[in-house]
């Protein structure tokens, strides 16, 4: 079994441990069922997935664990605008040959 350090994870990734992109996680997973979970895309969990990971977060005593699950149950646009917002505008990849 291979462990990864969290600190040795990628440079455009949430910092479970950090209470601020806890915050920020919490209140996009709070404001995604606030809209409802209805508009379904194909880079969006399904809503009975994002119910049990919001309960299983919602258990978890852990902070880093329950920012992990709602991170999990955001779809990928609010996942990119949060990594935007803590990181910046991703580089840009040259696609030359």
């Amino acid at each position: 079994m291979t462990r990864h350090h969290l600190a040795e994870g990628s440079p455009r990734s949430p910092q479970w441990f950090d209470p601020a992109h806890q915050a920020d996680i919490l209140a996009a997973f709070d404001s995604q069922l606030a809209a409802g979970l209805h508009d379904r895309s194909p880079h969006s969990p399904r809503p009975e997935r994002v119910r049990e990971l919001g309960q299983l977060a919602a258990a978890s005593a852990l902070p880093a664990r329950a920012a992990l699950l709602r991170w999990g149950a955001l779809p990928g646009s609010v996942r990119a605008h949060l990594l935007t917002t803590w990181y910046g505008t991703p580089i840009a990849r040259s696609t030359a040959a």
